[in-house]
């Protein structure tokens, strides 16, 4: 989801789990612009919006622990 401040655009973090989620990427002039700062940023796209990478991280760890509690 794309925010708009002060005239500037950002991306938004679909998700917001982590601690350390930064909520929305750098603000830029055009839209187009806000969207390249996230895949330089190595955002992902989940194909409803983009999760930045500290709760990407956060998802990932708790998989992680949600597999190994599974294991017999």
């Amino acid at each position: 989801m794309i925010v708009k401040k002060n005239d500037k655009y950002a991306v938004e973090c679909q998700v917001k789990m982590a601690a350390a989620c930064l909520q929305t990427g750098e603000y830029c002039d055009e839209e187009e612009e806000a969207q390249e700062w996230v895949e330089r940023e190595c955002w992902i796209f989940s194909g409803e919006g983009w999760i930045c990478t500290q709760c990407n991280e956060h998802i990932m760890e708790n998989l992680g622990k949600m597999r190994h509690d599974r294991e017999y």
